[in-house]
């Protein structure tokens, strides 16, 4: 773990090894991992810290099995069951929240009615506003006092550690960014003794975590704002910073420096592995986009619902909440990847990339895995029908067809959505569309389909006749393959 994700910069300090390791050897503290003595004394080979660090390529199919059984396989989002927008009841929440004070509802719900016995959180360090503080919520106050975003390392994985050992708790609510819902994921696939404590996990959209001393350094520098100053940091088009003097709106390319490596090479936005994933439902005020991933998910939110204290909205009703959701986890999605095509070749080592060359695709044929019964777009469909239709079907990518039937390319939200707003009734499909498809045949192997995706850098190919190119039996996904290796 220390060769590989600590002196890589990789690590995001969530306390996972902490909280797991059997002899208590590992401690984190501030900005880094302490190793308090040799634990290779008291273990010979142990993996734990290594396997259940959200950093490291150990059980990352495995945890993919907690969500997989949802309806829905999204390229973007993840498995999911249901998207909807919601929004706390009371707007003093709301108010505070500056959002939909979805999860501070819920976890307040749940402690109350003692679903849960406790909840872990993050709120802001008593002397430094800016400083995230992983703690457990015991009552609703607690977890009041965590209200707000936070975008620095939090060790809440090590806080879940304490919630079992300190205080005795086995009905753990666990709020966190994707790389800390997946160390509590490794922890249940891992079979872990403490991993049948968690009740719920609570997912937040994230684009990635800043490295907190170069960042604070910065806007000290730069902006002449020391950190004790800040009142109030929080994410939108801009990066914007609050103090009692002014407001500043700093562009995001100027900091990106300052996120961590291990978030520049995530591919995850919505928090695809969470029972809940909540986040911004931009351009709406006071509401949140709610993904419900789990049945136990959506049990507890719609018995939330029902006791009165969430609101929903049909999603479908506001179609650009849509688009910036997907866009945006399709934005890091890609950007990810590059990064990690980079770091890999620098580092000899990364273990994002789930879904790479293996034998197990081989051992499968395109027409047992093909989603068949594909709906196609004509070229003629504005880009306003097209993005209409993706928010009601929940599909992302679109074979493109011409007048008399002929596959000519694919579509994307992606591609669309970068269309003004303003002339998407007026621009056609067919302008949009650059790329020829790509086909495979169904006789091929999933891996003949994963090299072709490669190659091409896409994440769909069609699947036609080879008889007769023109006739559609199916399409693959990038979300297809990774199914397969799921179900191994």
């Amino acid at each position: 773990m220390k060769k590989k994700i600590v002196d890589n910069g990789f690590c995001t300090l969530c306390g996972a090894c902490e909280a797991a390791c059997p002899v208590g050897a590992l401690q984190v503290d501030s900005e880094k991992v302490n190793r308090l003595h040799e634990c290779s004394e008291d273990l010979d080979l142990c993996p734990i810290c290594y396997e259940l660090c959200p950093h490291s390529e150990a059980l990352l199919l495995r945890t993919l099995k907690f969500v997989s059984d949802s309806p829905v396989k999204n390229e973007a989002l993840g498995y999911y069951r249901k998207i909807v927008l919601a929004q706390a009841v009371d707007p003093k929440l709301r108010e505070q929240s500056r959002g939909g004070a979805v999860v501070t509802s819920l976890l307040t719900y749940g402690v109350e009615k003692k679903i849960f016995d406790s909840a872990i959180v993050s709120k802001a360090e008593v002397d430094n506003p800016t400083k995230p503080q992983a703690s457990v919520a015991l009552v609703p106050d607690d977890i009041l006092s965590a209200v707000g975003s936070k975008f620095f390392p939090s060790s809440v994985a090590k806080a879940y550690g304490s919630a079992v050992y300190g205080y005795g708790k086995s009905k753990i609510a666990f709020v966190g960014v994707p790389c800390h819902v997946l160390a509590l994921r490794k922890m249940e696939a891992w079979q872990h003794k403490i991993g049948n404590n968690l009740a719920i996990t609570l997912g937040l959209f994230c684009f990635g975590s800043f490295s907190m001393l170069p960042l604070l350094d910065y806007l000290e520098k730069n902006y002449r704002v020391k950190p004790s100053e800040i009142k109030q940091m929080r994410l939108s088009s801009k990066f914007v910073v609050q103090t009692d003097k002014e407001v500043l709106k700093i562009p995001i390319s100027e900091i990106e420096g300052h996120i961590l490596p291990s978030c520049r090479t995530c591919t995850d936005f919505t928090n695809e592995l969470a029972d809940i994933s909540v986040g911004s439902a931009y351009p709406l005020e006071d509401w949140s986009t709610v993904i419900i991933r789990t049945k136990a998910g959506e049990d507890f939110f719609y018995d939330a619902v029902e006791n009165g204290v969430i609101n929903t909205w049909v999603i479908q009703q506001e179609p650009m909440v849509y688009e910036r959701v997907v866009r945006a986890a399709m934005e890091k999605r890609k950007a990810a990847l590059a990064e990690a095509k980079k770091m890999e070749e620098t580092y000899g080592y990364l273990p994002v990339l789930m879904l790479r060359e293996t034998d197990a695709l081989v051992k499968v044929k395109v027409e047992d895995i093909m989603t068949r019964n594909v709906k196609t777009v004509s070229q003629s469909m504005t880009i306003s029908e097209l993005l209409e239709l993706m928010v009601k079907q929940h599909h992302i990518g679109y074979p493109v067809i011409d007048d008399e039937g002929k596959p000519v390319g694919m579509i994307t939200l992606e591609e669309a959505s970068q269309v003004d707003k303003e002339q998407r009734n007026n621009v056609s499909v067919k302008q949009v569309v650059h790329k020829k498809p790509v086909f495979v045949h169904p006789g091929e192997t999933a891996l003949d389909a994963f090299k072709k995706m490669s190659k091409h850098e896409i994440g769909r190919v069609l699947v036609v006749d080879p008889a007769n190119p023109r006739q559609i039996l199916g399409m693959i996904t990038k979300t297809d393959l990774m199914h397969i290796l799921i179900a191994q």
